[in-house]
């Protein structure tokens, strides 16, 4: 097992949080409130074309095509 699971205060009511971090197949964080319902979690997404090429520009990089990302795509829903 590579999780860990623990409790901390909720930020929302004070009560008890249930919390849980995991690191495979990669680092992931999830928390639930059961008082006031509050919650978080890692969400898995694929950015899309238009947001990558962005970020890449800010990087000095070359934009890439939507059959790049698209290869990917299945793994990506996959994973999680």
């Amino acid at each position: 097992m590579s999780g860990v699971s623990s409790e901390q205060d909720c930020p929302i009511c004070g009560s008890n949080m249930d919390i849980y971090s995991d690191y495979n197949p990669f680092e992931s964080v999830s928390g639930q409130c059961l008082e006031c319902g509050f919650c978080y979690y890692t969400k898995v997404q694929q950015t899309d074309l238009e947001e990558i090429n962005d970020i890449r520009k800010d990087y000095e990089l070359k934009p890439i095509k939507a059959s790049q990302l698209k290869k990917y795509s299945k793994e990506i829903k996959e994973i999680w």
